[in-house]
């Protein structure tokens, strides 16, 4: 999106296993060339669990150090239910769509 907003879609399973491992690759990645502001695109995501949630909360604490801000897309269903649940959406803020989110961060 715009020059300072880099757009992750996740899709798929946000669980235990690789696909935590390529998230914090990613994050450290971003960490890295100072990526000011991130949005985390969960609608693709048919599954997460505990240490999916984990992950997006490493992913907001280590942005965080790096002065940026990272924002989560979710739609109703699971995932949405998951970060309600857990309360992470106080943590991250959750919004419906993209452009919701971008127009936030």
């Amino acid at each position: 999106m715009e020059p300072d907003i880099t757009v992750v879609e996740i899709t798929g399973r946000l669980a235990l296993g690789r696909e935590s491992q390529r998230i914090e690759s990613l994050v450290e990645e971003l960490a890295k060339k100072a990526s000011k502001r991130v949005i985390f695109d969960l609608t693709g995501v048919d599954y997460i669990d505990s240490a999916g949630i984990g992950m997006v909360a490493l992913a907001s604490g280590k942005l965080k150090e790096t002065g940026a801000t990272l924002v989560l897309v979710a739609t109703e269903g699971r995932v949405l239910q998951l970060l309600n649940l857990t309360q992470m959406n106080t943590i991250v803020k959750v919004y419906g769509t993209v452009a919701e989110a971008a127009a936030a961060v």
